[in-house]
C-alpha cells in the first residue's frame, strides 16, 4: 500500500487560494495607485524636482530585489503565514509614514518599506499557494494568483485618483494603508499552513537554489525589452504618427491592451503549462514576446500597435505560469519559497536594466532599434529554456507523495 503523509483537504486548499487571492488584489490595489498619485505628490504638492520623483518611485526597486530571495529562504526556514502578515504590516506602515512631514528622505524611507513589503509579502503567497495546490494544477494556481496582482495594479490607479478627489492626499494614504491591514486581517483568518519541510541543520538562511537560476535568467533576457517598452513605448509610438492621448487610439492605449490580454491570458497559460509541461509553452512564449517587439517597433498606426501589444499581452501569459512551474518542479520543498524569490527578483532586475540599458540604445541609435534589441535579446533566451530542462509532474519526492494521494491505492 502507498504510504502517503497529511495534506490539506481540498475544500481548505480552495478557500486558502482564494483568500490569498483577495489579499493580494487589496494588497497591490494599494502599490498600484503610488503610480498615478506619488509622482504629482512629489512634483506638485511638495515642489520638489523631477529628479526626486525619479528617486521616490524607484527607492522600491532595489530592497526588492534583495529581499525576494531572502524572504522566500525566511518563508522556507519560519513558514509562509508569518512572511505574510509582516509584509502586509510593513506595506502598511510604508503607508502610514506618508501622512507625516513631507520631506524626500520620510517618502523615500517609506518607498523603501514598501518595497520590502512588497517582496516579503508577495514572495511568501506566491510559495503558500504552490504549497496547498495540487502538483497538477499548479501552473494554474499560480496563473490566478497572478491574476490578482494585474487586476490589483489596474484598479489601483483609479482608486487612488478617486480617493485623491474625494480626501486629498491623506486620504490616499489612509486608504492604502487601511487597504494593506485588511490583507493582513484575511491572511491571519486563513490559519497556519501545512508546515514546509525543514532545512537541515546548520543549513544557511539564504540560499539560491540551481533549480531557479536558469529560468530567472531566461526571464531577464526575455523581459529586457519589456522595460524597453515600458520606459520608451509612448516617445516611439507617438514619434511614427500615432496619437498622444489617453482615449481609445492612443499610444496609452496600448498599454491598456497589453494589460487586459495578460490577464484574460494567464490563466489558459497556466492550463496549457500543467497539461503539456512547461518547456514548450514557454518556448512558444518566447517567440511571441520577441515579435510582440518587432511589430511595435515597424507600428506607425494604433492598430498594429495595439496589435503588438496584444501579441506581448499573451507571450507574457504564457511565460510566466511556465518558467514558475519549472522553478517549482526544479526545486525541493525545503527550497521552494527561495526558488520562487529568486524567479520573481529576476522581473525587478528586468525593469531595472531595460531602462537603462535601453536608453543608451535610444541615445545612440533609435527607440526602433532598441526595440529591436528587445527581440534579439529575448531569442538569445531560447537556449537557456532549453537548458533549464522540462521536469514532469512528481519528479521531486514530496511531490511525488502528494500525486499519490490522487492515485487509487495499489492492490495489496
Amino acid at each position: 500500500m502507498v504510504v502517503t503523509r497529511p495534506e490539506p483537504m481540498a475544500g481548505l486548499a480552495r478557500r486558502t487560494l482564494w483568500l490569498l487571492v483577495v489579499a493580494s488584489t487589496l494588497s497591490f490595489m494599494a502599490m498600484g495607485c503610488y503610480a498615478a498619485i506619488l509622482p504629482g505628490y512629489v512634483l506638485h504638492h511638495l515642489d520638489l524636482s523631477s529628479a526626486a520623483v525619479g528617486l521616490a518611485m524607484g527607492a522600491t526597486g532595489f530592497v526588492a530585489v534583495v529581499l525576494r530571495p531572502l524572504g522566500g529562504s525566511w518563508g522556507d526556514r519560519y513558514g509562509r503565514r508569518p512572511l505574510t502578515i509582516v509584509g502586509s504590516l510593513v506595506l502598511a506602515l510604508g503607508s502610514a509614514l506618508l501622512l507625516g512631514p513631507g520631506v524626500l528622505v520620510l517618502i523615500v524611507f517609506a518607498r523603501v518599506l514598501t518595497g520590502a513589503g512588497d517582496a516579503l509579502f508577495t514572495t511568501a503567497a506566491m510559495a503558500w499557494v504552490v504549497d496547498v495546490s495540487r502538483p497538477e494544477r499548479r501552473a494554474r494556481d499560480m496563473s490566478t494568483i497572478g491574476m490578482a496582482l494585474w487586476l490589483g495594479l489596474a484598479l489601483g490607479p483609479q482608486w487612488g485618483v478617486f480617493a485623491r478627489e474625494q480626501a486629498g492626499y491623506d486620504g490616499v494614504w489612509l486608504g492604502a494603508t487601511g487597504l494593506v491591514l485588511a490583507a493582513g486581517v484575511l491572511v491571519w483568518l486563513i490559519g497556519p499552513p501545512a508546515t514546509p519541510r525543514r532545512p537541515q541543520p546548520g543549513a544557511s538562511g539564504f540560499r539560491i537554489p540551481r533549480g531557479a537560476i536558469l529560468p530567472a535568467l531566461a526571464m531577464v533576457l526575455i523581459c529586457y525589452g519589456n522595460g524597453v517598452f515600458e520606459a520608451f513605448g509612448i516617445v516611439h509610438m507617438t514619434g511614427r504618427g500615432i496619437a498622444g492621448g489617453a482615449g481609445l487610439g492612443g499610444a496609452a492605449s496600448v498599454f491598456t491592451v497589453v494589460a487586459v490580454t495578460t490577464f484574460l491570458g494567464r490563466f489558459a497559460g497556466g492550463v496549457l503549462a500543467d497539461k503539456y509541461s512547461p518547456r514548450p509553452v514557454a518556448i512558444a512564449g518566447v517567440l511571441t514576446i520577441a515579435a510582440s517587439y518587432g511589430v511595435v517597433a515597424v507600428s506607425s498606426s494604433f492598430l498594429v500597435a495595439a496589435s503588438g501589444g496584444a501579441l506581448l499581452g499573451v507571450g507574457l501569459a504564457l511565460i510566466y505560469p511556465a518558467l514558475a512551474l519549472v522553478v517549482t518542479r526544479s526545486v525541493g520543498a525545503s527550497e521552494r519559497g527561495a526558488g520562487l524569490g529568486v524567479f520573481l527578483a529576476s522581473l525587478d532586475v528586468t525593469f531595472g536594466v531595460g531602462p537603462l540599458v535601453g536608453g543608451l540604445v535610444v541615445g545612440a541609435t533609435s527607440t526602433e532599434t532598441a526595440l529591436f534589441s528587445g527581440v534579439a535579446v529575448a531569442l538569445m533566451s531560447l537556449p537557456v529554456v532549453m537548458a533549464a530542462g522540462n521536469p514532469p509532474v512528481g519528479q521531486d519526492p514530496e511531490e511525488e507523495l502528494e500525486l499519490a494521494e490522487e492515485r487509487p491505492p495499489s492492490p495489496v
